[in-house]
């Protein structure tokens, strides 16, 4: 008896018990749906649904003709899908942007099979061809005059949070000098809207709430028309800046200002130092040591500012009489930007020069003009190795490989035999060097490549023609980049 129940027992665990592909199937899900045009409903086909799994593995689908798609055999969890969609027509090409539709195995779903599901989805992708004007006005509240307005920042923001922006310039720009602006590679699409800056006139402060956009219209550019921004009434009080170095008498900030410049704002009233707070939007490579004197803000850095950035100033400030607050932030047109700093002119290496050189050798001197006076201490550069290039050259102790010399704006190199070493022709030598001008700024990582020359007598050359009977480099070019941060004081 025992016997008979041991064994119906055990037939009744077999009958209950799921082979491992049963499980793994039980596991799976499926996700399905359409892919559409946005600007029209109709089906994309050969859209891209990409997607990783667990185990990193990147997997990919299309769609169909009428733009729909089935993916099956999911593995339980969340997972991500990136669509995206570009169409060829002849030599134009029309990029759609892409979304990413995160779906898990257990929701979204209106049939369930045991714990998971299956998920159907419409994903809707515009086309990247619409585009929109308009301009913006204040009314003076001193003449009342119609008054456009200038250099403002004016950017588009959407709503969908699925949305990927492949082109973020295209969603910000400025208004010209009539108060114009206009935006191009938009999508054709609802759900956009249009920002603009606060703007200042006369020390007045002038804002407008975001603008919900209409949806546009693929392969065209709608007009808006004319939108006014009303005066902040939050902000009573006039303007108390009336003089800066650094800002016109309208609170335009100035352009190409010298990083060697220190910032000052000169107000109606005298200031003081206690609680006094600023901050400099743009970089923060350098110290920033705000200085009052009577009714005058310094703001005196440690290094010179960064070359060709744009500063947004910050200054909540008490006056000295009767210890009112100012709070000033001096952005969009207010804000100011430095010029080019310390920079490359030109270089014996570069293609542009009409004393160009292809390749360099022992007996050459290379070259570069800057356009400031460098100091003169030469043992001041600073050389950096070079991992893309063959050979590094080098003017700093033992490991040197060439010497140096400056003259004025000139920095002189010539490389030193040893650079020989192992060379053939056609390999490749540079130098990555900051340098110092005698005011104080300094230009970072200067990058000159070019090709190193090997005399016919060198061992080298022998040893390659050893091994090739041709001799001649897969390349002869030569390049230059050139990439500067003006920063630190002598």
């Amino acid at each position: 008896m025992n016997k008979l129940v041991t064994l119906l027992f055990a037939l009744f665990l077999a009958a209950c018990s799921v082979t491992d592909s049963e499980s793994d199937d039980y596991s799976k899900w499926e996700f399905s749906g359409y892919v559409l045009d946005a600007s029209n409903g109709k089906g994309l086909e050969g859209a891209t649904i990409s997607y990783q799994v667990a185990d990193g593995k990147t997997l990919m689908a299309t769609t169909d003709e009428d733009g729909a798609f089935f993916i099956d055999r999911l593995p339980y969890g969340s997972i991500s899908f990136s669509f995206s969609y570009t169409k060829v027509k002849g030599k134009d090409t029309l990029h759609y942007a892409p979304k990413v539709r995160t779906v898990g195995s257990t929701n979204e779903s209106s049939s369930m099979h045991g714990i998971v599901a299956s998920v159907s989805n419409i994903i809707r992708l515009s086309p990247l061809n619409a585009g929109i004007t308009g301009e913006y006005y204040i009314h003076d509240p001193q003449t009342g005059a119609a008054l456009p307005v200038q250099k403002a920042k004016v950017w588009i923001t959407h709503a969908d949070t699925s949305y990927i922006n492949l082109d973020e310039d295209s969603f910000s720009t400025k208004t010209d000098s009539l108060g114009k602006f206009e935006f191009e590679g938009l999508p054709a699409d609802s759900g956009l809207l249009l920002n603009i800056a606060p703007y200042t006139h006369n020390g007045l402060r002038f804002t407008l709430p975001a603008t919900v956009l209409p949806r546009l219209a693929a392969e065209s550019s709608k007009d808006i028309g004319r939108a006014y921004l009303p005066q902040d009434t939050s902000i009573t009080v006039p303007f108390r800046i009336k003089a800066s170095n650094v800002m016109d008498t309208d609170q335009k900030g100035y352009k190409n200002v010298s990083p060697l410049a220190v910032p000052y704002y000169v107000f109606n009233e005298a200031i003081t130092e206690n609680n006094l707070g600023v901050s400099m939007t743009g970089d923060s490579a350098f110290i920033l040591t705000p200085q009052v004197k009577g009714d005058t803000l310094f703001l005196k850095h440690d290094r010179p500012l960064p070359a060709s950035t744009e500063f947004s100033t910050t200054i909540v400030a008490y006056t000295k009489k009767k210890n009112e607050r100012i709070e000033i932030t001096l952005d969009g047109a207010s804000a100011f930007t430095t010029d080019r700093g310390l920079y490359a002119v030109t270089s014996n290496a570069w293609p542009q020069n009409e004393k160009y050189r292809s390749s360099f050798s022992i007996d050459d001197t290379l070259w570069v003009k800057f356009s400031e006076k460098l100091s003169k201490n030469v043992e001041r550069v600073q050389w950096h190795f070079i991992a893309k290039a063959s050979r590094t050259i080098s003017c700093n102790g033992s490991f040197a490989t060439a010497d140096a010399w400056i003259s004025k704006d000139t920095l002189f190199v010539q490389m030193r035999e040893k650079i020989l070493d192992a060379r053939t022709p056609g390999d490749s030598v540079g130098m990555d060097v900051t340098v110092y001008a005698e005011n104080g700024l300094y230009l970072e990582h200067l990058l000159i490549m070019t090709e190193l020359e090997v005399p016919p007598s060198s061992s080298s050359v022998a040893d390659s023609t050893a091994s090739s009977s041709s001799g001649v480099p897969e390349s002869s070019s030569s390049a230059a980049t050139a990439s500067s941060s003006s920063s630190s004081s002598t």
